[in-house]
């Protein structure tokens, strides 16, 4: 039977295969868009769509992260002030929500972004 730390470590390794697929499809996605914009096969209007939530859902992992280097430093300086070697993250605080919520943000915006473009794909090309 497999143990917590497993677990933890698994969790670990998907989300940093979540926050890598999440760029990728941005990153495509934008360049895609742009690319169509720039040989004249989006207009302005098409291209907005697939913009304005791929660009959102970087600006959330941009917060994603920072929410999590906040938290971080803080419970270091406390770790150090009261000389202590552990920690337990508290999941009551704004930074630690903060955290979850651009994580979740930022796969949404991206995926909505992606259903967008292939749809304005399709509707263009058929």
């Amino acid at each position: 039977m497999a143990k917590k730390d497993a677990l933890l470590k698994e969790l670990d390794w998907i989300t940093e295969k979540i926050s890598s697929q999440v760029w990728t499809l941005n990153v495509g996605a934008l360049g895609t868009a742009w690319s169509l914009l720039i040989a004249n096969r989006f207009s302005i209007r098409n291209a907005i769509w697939v913009f304005v939530p791929s660009l959102l859902s970087l600006l959330c992992e941009m917060a994603q992260y920072l929410s999590g280097y906040w938290l971080d430093r803080r419970l270091l300086a406390e770790m150090e002030r009261n000389n202590r070697d552990e920690f337990h993250y508290p999941k009551r605080s704004f930074l630690y929500r903060a955290r979850q919520f651009f994580f979740w943000c930022k796969i949404v915006l991206a995926v909505i972004a992606a259903v967008i473009l292939v749809f304005t794909l399709v509707q263009k090309f058929t």
